[in-house]
């Protein structure tokens, strides 16, 4: 997913200028993420190239879209890639600093989505947007669950996805931040390979069922996409 474009069935995203692509994390996440109330406002935290808040847009048609993005040069094509698609009049992008829109007053959302930052910061590189992109340095879990929690609605949902070792530590973060689990996705490439990432749904409201649990194969064992994935990915991917 590393070209200069993706393109979707229903959008085309370009990401020449965004230091993180369009991504498998991403769209897993785009099509997975959801809540059993209504959904009226949504927040993408860190957009980069904006795919999320597309996904949510077309998935949602009555619900309008925020997605922050500190990063300007990702900012503005995540602007140019909402602008030339349906749904320009339900999205908007805003180029900033997540802590300080927090404090903004900004009102509250049903639903927070963020593909986070997760690496540690002693691996920076020169590029600064792949920083922001990669690294939790401009926004810590911490951060990222408090500013959430804040902004959800009562009853909203708040998703992630993360590797396993990162989600542990984002989930006792979470917790002491007043959320609960309602949710989790484990994602492997293949059944014969290694837990590849978690995605996990949390609410500032007590459940009263267990969270729900499922796992989802990427591929079958000769490689070709697994029925599951390309069930889920459906309404999104070329091909599908």
């Amino acid at each position: 997913m590393g070209n200069s474009f993706f393109r979707f069935k229903e959008f085309m995203v370009l990401q020449d200028r965004c230091a993180m692509k369009v991504s498998t994390d991403a769209v897993i996440l785009g099509a997975i993420a959801g809540s059993t109330q209504p959904v009226r406002r949504i927040l993408d935290v860190g957009t980069g190239t904006g795919v999320l808040a597309l996904m949510f847009a077309q998935r949602y048609p009555k619900a309008r879209v925020v997605a922050v993005e500190i990063d300007r040069g990702a900012a503005g094509q995540a602007k140019e890639n909402v602008e030339s698609s349906s749904w320009a009049d339900r999205i908007s992008v805003c180029n900033g600093d997540f802590r300080e829109f927090d404090l903004a007053g900004a009102g509250q959302f049903d639903m927070v989505v963020s593909n986070p930052p997760y690496y540690s910061n002693h691996l920076l590189s020169a590029d600064t947007g792949r920083n922001h992109a990669l690294h939790q340095g401009a926004l810590s879990f911490e951060e990222l669950a408090v500013g959430a929690f804040r902004m959800l609605a009562k009853g909203g949902v708040g998703w992630v996805i993360l590797p396993p070792r990162q989600m542990a530590d984002f989930e006792r973060v979470a917790g002491s931040a007043g959320f609960f689990g309602i949710a989790m996705m484990e994602v492997y490439d293949r059944a014969d390979k290694p837990l590849l990432r978690v995605i996990r749904g949390f609410s500032n409201r007590s459940p009263i069922d267990p969270p729900v649990e499922s796992t989802l194969f990427i591929k079958e064992a000769d490689g070709s996409y697994s029925d599951a994935y390309r069930q889920l990915l459906g309404g999104f991917l070329l091909n599908f």
